[in-house]
């Protein structure tokens, strides 16, 4: 009788694994017919999901882990608050999101040919693997990484640094969006013009009008807020946050002015990227001078007001979370834009995540809809198409990797919501966001302003090459 249920009980286990391995291979199937781009995206966005969760919910779980509360735990007088711990899953989440794409970037450094084996293994295939991978990383960073060793210490500075890395390249991201979309929209109303319709030809041209408007204004209202909020009529006080609105002003003011100079436009600039940078520029700006320390030499910064400071009691309120939900929407589509084949001037990737799909959805006859995106899919036993990349792999995962370190950032006031009472300098409970922070964006800004400059410049500059 024993025997018997023994049998039974072993073939119900053996059916249960059966019913188990063919579920995974119809989920792996289905997978495989998914654009590997899009799937990347998606464990990122599965990532800031899960960061913003346990931002606020992380309390009662790290609680129990004696080796993340040590820091804490072992200081006398010191009681971790719900931000130290909700700042401390946020950047565990960063780290283990940075450590997967970055060992991703590495493992697939130098793939030039889609024969390379590791384009069928790694980018495209073995899903599973994969995200078994993602999950580790995430749980090791989450759950055994012990706060008194300095690794969140050392990764939240290394975090500031390679944020910054990621707005500049975000910068660059912004800088072509910004050129495709003027010279997508002027294409159309040429279009148009041809056609004989002079209505829909005048309407794509009052299109780029009120988007330099609007940009433009945008951008002077929010400076005036800040030396209204910054400044507070005191230029004596505050003299360093109104250098910090002025360098940035007259950046923009530059940038502008070239753009608008008629010789400037005969090479193919136009106001509409100026407005973009400048608008840009300011949410830059803003966002640095809101993550001035609230104390300096023992004394209260009276040059930061309480409400638009990183650590502010305002930062929970509805309208600024969805700012932050719309900023982490810009991330990864930035990020998913770097990794794109015409960001780096290839051709032909075709790839329906790529830009000219985005501004040119209706089509202007440039190739059929999805021709690359065929060859951005893979799975097991799945023919791939022989040839060069269409993008780089390790630098599209880099970029990943850059976004994941600024969503630690992001989601904590560049580490603002993580400090605890007063500690030493290198305590991890002592981080906020200071001026570190601070300079990482501003330069950021003076980066972009260059960046776009240069762009105006250039044609004037190497008149022997076609920029047009």
């Amino acid at each position: 009788m024993f025997a018997t249920g023994g049998v039974m009980a072993a073939c119900a286990g053996s059916a249960c694994m059966t019913a188990t391995c063919s579920c995974c291979g119809a989920v792996g199937g289905a997978i495989a017919k998914i654009s590997a781009r899009a799937l990347y995206v998606a464990l990122f966005v599965l990532t800031t999901a899960l960061a913003v969760v346990m931002r606020d919910y992380a309390k009662p779980m790290l609680a129990k882990l004696p080796w993340v509360v040590h820091a804490a735990g072992g200081a006398a007088g010191f009681e971790p608050e719900d931000e130290w711990f909700g700042a401390q899953a946020v950047y565990r989440v960063s780290l283990g999101a940075f450590v997967f794409f970055a060992a991703m970037s590495l493992l697939l450094a130098n793939v030039r040919d889609r024969a390379d084996p590791r384009d069928a293994m790694i980018q495209h295939g073995n899903w599973t693997l994969k995200v078994v991978a993602w999950v580790t990383c995430l749980v090791f960073c989450l759950f055994f990484v012990g706060a008194h060793s300095g690794v969140i210490t050392a990764y939240v500075w290394f975090a500031r640094v390679a944020s910054g890395l990621f707005l500049c390249a975000q910068s660059v991201i912004l800088l072509d969006f910004a050129f495709l979309w003027n010279a997508s929209w002027l294409r159309r109303s040429e279009h148009a013009t041809e056609r004989g319709d002079e209505k829909a030809a005048t309407g794509w041209i009052m299109g780029l009008v009120l988007g330099t408007l609007v940009l433009f204004g945008g951008a002077v209202a929010l400076f005036a807020f800040l030396y209204q909020w910054y400044v507070q009529g005191d230029a004596a006080k505050c003299a360093t946050n109104a250098w910090l609105i002025s360098v940035v002003v007259v950046f923009v003011f530059v940038c502008a002015a070239a753009s608008a100079h008629p010789a400037a436009a005969e090479r193919g600039a136009s106001v509409l990227p100026a407005a973009v940078v400048a608008a840009y520029c300011a949410y830059l700006t803003h966002a640095a001078l809101a993550s001035e320390p609230e104390m300096v030499n023992g004394a209260e910064n009276e040059c930061v007001p309480k409400h638009a400071s990183a650590g502010g009691a305002g930062r929970r309120e509805p309208a600024e979370l969805a700012g932050a939900a719309l900023t982490l929407l810009s991330v990864a589509y930035s990020a998913l834009r770097c990794g794109s084949a015409d960001f780096f001037g290839d051709a032909g990737d075709g790839d329906h995540l790529g830009t000219a799909s985005l501004l040119d959805a209706a089509g202007d006859g440039d190739g059929a809809a999805g021709d690359g995106d065929d060859a951005d899919v893979g799975g097991a036993g799945a023919a791939f198409p022989a040839g060069p990349t269409r993008y780089s792999y390790s630098f599209f995962h880099g970029v990943f990797a850059l976004a994941s370190a600024y969503l630690g950032m992001l989601l904590t006031g560049w580490g603002a919501r993580g400090d605890g009472d007063a500690g030493d300098p290198g305590d991890i409970r002592d981080v906020d966001s200071g001026w570190a922070s601070v300079w990482v964006k501003i330069v950021s800004a003076w980066i972009t302003s260059l960046l776009y400059a240069w762009t105006v410049a250039a044609p004037f500059v190497m008149e022997d090459r076609d920029f047009l």
